[in-house]
């Protein structure tokens, strides 16, 4: 009887996340990152697809040891095509490039160059701007496009161009006469939110389980 019990609570438990998975779309999180230089800074860089057909950006810094001027994403064999970009959310985020070989997010001073990434093959399908140039005093940028009928799963590498960087753990804002330095760096996400369908799949499983069940007892 305690072991059908815990098997009901499971299958509760399933159901509810498969209800939540409904609600709340998948998302991937970018928080480890490579580079060439002598430090990186603190990004997080997080996409979900919450709203049918867009996705919506968030890149924030914390502890706020950086500043960023640029975002490269990369899509794999995948294009954005010519359709709208729908761009949305802070006004001071600018698209720089679409699927393009350029390396550069806005002024002269806003690029990559040198920065070398395994396997990677030239192309970003987005390149954001973030910001101007010299410090802006922002942690946080949030912005959303269309989704140019890709998915999460297509989303590759990333890389980041930060004009503000602090040393010997100094943060931002009050140490910004100890954030002389740059950043350029790439990374590939680390955490993901499973699909509905996923979900729901999980759900169905144990459905199944307990039907199963049932029928063996009668």
């Amino acid at each position: 009887m305690k072991q059908k019990g815990k098997f009901v609570a499971s299958l509760l438990f399933a159901l509810c996340i498969a209800g939540a998975g409904s609600a709340q779309a998948g998302m991937i999180t970018y928080d480890t990152w490579a580079t060439n230089e002598n430090g990186t800074g603190n990004y997080i860089f997080t996409v979900d697809d919450e709203v049918s057909g867009k996705f919506n950006y968030s890149l924030t810094v914390h502890p706020w040891n950086a500043e960023v001027f640029g975002v490269f994403i990369d899509f794999g064999s995948k294009a954005t095509g010519g359709g709208a970009l729908n761009l949305a959310g802070d006004s001071s985020v600018s698209l720089e490039g679409r699927d393009t070989t350029d390396s550069v997010c806005g002024p002269p001073s806003c690029n990559i160059s040198g920065l070398s990434i395994p396997g990677f093959d030239g192309t970003w399908g987005l390149i954001f701007g973030l910001g101007t140039q010299g410090f802006n005093g922002i942690q946080t940028f949030s912005w959303s496009t269309t989704d140019f009928g890709l998915s999460l799963s297509d989303f590759g590498v990333v890389a980041i161009r930060a004009q503000q960087l602090c040393a010997d753990g100094s943060l931002l804002p009050d140490n910004e006469n100890s954030c002389g330095g740059s950043d350029k760096a790439y990374g590939y996400s680390t955490v993901s939110v499973p699909e509905p369908g996923t979900l729901a799949l999980l759900g169905l499983g144990l459905i199944g389980l307990w039907v199963r069940r049932k029928k063996v007892e009668a």
